[in-house]
């Protein structure tokens, strides 16, 4: 269901004792008169559009707006009238939807602690390039063999070649 702003429209109140409730009228496109769409309010000076008017629909464009004073007798006022500069209606909805694969991951989740994690594993060179080492490389370095191989669990930090952890 779509949704349109509320709109108060108000009034000051006439003067006379007499009066007993009002009249508001529309006009679209054109001016408003006593032959116009009307509704007959309570003693009110204000009303939400399109809430507290019952039957008013509005197909867009400008609208003119008229209020009489009605007495004890039904006899009217003058209308007060107002052009209202903005729309009561609301727009067409967007045609078409559809999802577009993206070859891009979104990743969800914490960042990752320092503290949680052990440090990045470091590989050797065989020709002598330098090395960085933290606690698990260098287990790791230590229990190398002559041909500078690792088994799988000593490059993940496991230098005992142990992964059940």
């Amino acid at each position: 269901m779509a949704k349109m702003k509320k709109r108060k429209l108000c009034w000051k109140a006439s003067e006379s004792r007499q009066v007993v409730g009002y009249r508001l009228y529309w006009a679209e496109g054109g001016e408003v008169g006593y032959d116009s769409p009307f509704v007959a309010l309570g003693n009110v000076t204000e009303v939400i559009l399109p809430d507290d008017v019952n039957g008013f629909s509005h197909k867009g464009g400008p609208i003119e707006f008229g209020v009489a004073a009605v007495d004890e007798l039904g006899n009217e006022s003058d209308l007060t009238t107002f052009k209202a500069s903005y729309q009561f209606n609301i727009p067409l909805a967007p045609e078409g939807m559809w999802i577009e694969p993206l070859n891009e991951f979104h990743t969800e989740g914490e960042e990752p602690d320092d503290e949680k994690h052990q440090d990045p594993i470091t590989l050797f060179a065989k020709d002598g390039a330098s090395k960085v080492e933290n606690e698990a490389s260098a287990a790791a370095a230590e229990a190398k063999d002559e041909d500078w191989s690792y088994s799988p669990a000593q490059l993940y930090g496991y230098p005992d070649g142990n992964r059940d952890v």
